[in-house]
């Protein structure tokens, strides 16, 4: 709640005119918004490009931001919207991606445990990257960036119960895909 708080009392002070203020936003969003963009496309250009373009698109809508929702479902959904609207621009196939880093925490890990690791975590991305792009938007959503479903139906434009039957569809799926890897 105080985060809340926080993020309107900045955007009161951007709309008062003060841009330090929606530098201190960016600072904190930044990376969450890249993130989204880079799993949706995977492609740091276009996710710095996106998340940029995103920030850019807030800073000049920002008196249209009424607080029915936090700044950040605001703020993700126009990422997500950009995102979406890119791919479908550029006709490329949307292609999912795990952050590129596999952390072990077991130092002492053979090389072949840490490949098979690695593989299971290029099996993963494939299979998220099968998936219908509605339901990958929402795998990033409720699985990497952990938010509450509410969140997501507000970012989405769309009921809760989609969210929840899109996440459920999805992990129908990917179950079914990773089966054999478990």
């Amino acid at each position: 709640m105080v985060a809340i708080e926080e993020d309107i009392g900045l955007i009161n002070q951007v709309k008062a005119g003060d841009n330090n203020a929606f530098g201190k936003l960016v600072e904190k969003y930044k990376q969450r918004i890249y993130f989204v963009a880079y799993r949706m496309t995977n492609n740091h250009a276009d996710a710095d490009d996106l998340s940029q373009e995103a920030f850019i698109k807030a800073y000049e809508q920002i008196n249209n931001f009424k607080a029915k929702s936090s700044f950040s479902t605001w703020l993700y959904r126009i990422v997500v919207n950009l995102t979406i609207n890119h791919l479908n621009k550029i006709g490329r196939k949307q292609i999912f991606t795990l952050d590129d880093n596999i952390h072990i925490e077991d130092n002492s890990a053979s090389p072949e445990k840490i490949e098979q690791q690695r593989w299971l975590h290029e099996q993963i991305t494939r299979a998220i990257s099968s998936l219908p792009l509605k339901q990958k938007v929402v795998v990033e959503l409720a699985l990497l960036q952990r938010l509450p479903h509410r969140e997501i139906a507000g970012i989405l434009g769309c009921p809760e119960k989609t969210v929840s039957w899109r996440l459920f569809q999805a992990r129908k799926t990917l179950k079914g895909k990773l089966n054999s890897f478990v």
